[in-house]
């Protein structure tokens, strides 16, 4: 929320937001009720869209409270984001999405930069059944070096194809932005 919205926006409007975010159990205090209230002030129609995506992929509406406790920004994500990360935990990775619920900051990872590259190297480990299962939340939300060292440079034999797999995955996902966004 920027100092314009919050000067120029109707105050019982703003005042209602603040009750909402504080029933909710945000402290005034914190980053998260900041961030929280810049989500619940958007459009009552963005708000509510999203709320259906997020309930078209299966989450009640505890779930999403509970997501937006944990990390309000999924509420600032756009619906299109959204969609094409549910779409690619659920659809591609094979992820229940209540997992994206309980781990709402996955949401707003870059599919392209860390999320596209980092599933090829957890699904080729477990296709050689290096790791049990491919659905690790934690490898995604981990800095690039921590990621590096856990899954790939550890496992001696696959390291170098495991790392030209990632680093080319990174590569494709980034000539594609470049293409896709070109001013």
């Amino acid at each position: 929320m920027d100092r314009h919205t919050a000067t120029t926006m109707n105050p019982p409007r703003f005042e209602k937001a603040v009750v909402e975010v504080k029933e909710l159990g945000f402290k005034p205090e914190t980053t998260f009720f900041i961030v929280a209230l810049r989500a619940k002030i958007n459009r009552k129609f963005l708000w509510e869209r999203k709320i259906d995506v997020y309930k078209k992929w299966g989450w009640s509406e505890e779930s999403f409270v509970s997501a937006f406790l944990k990390y309000p920004w999924c509420m600032l994500a756009s619906v299109n984001k959204i969609e094409a990360t549910m779409n690619f935990f659920v659809d591609h990775m094979g992820w229940n999405p209540i997992v994206l619920a309980k781990h709402p900051i996955l949401l707003l990872l870059s599919l392209e930069k860390r999320v596209i590259p980092r599933a090829f190297v957890l699904k080729f480990l477990e296709s050689k059944g290096l790791i049990k299962d491919a659905k690790l939340a934690a490898a995604f939300k981990v800095s690039e070096d921590v990621f590096l060292k856990r899954f790939v440079t550890c496992y001696e034999e696959e390291a170098s194809q495991l790392l030209k797999l990632y680093e080319e995955k990174k590569d494709v996902s980034n000539r594609m932005l470049k293409k896709d966004f070109k001013p």
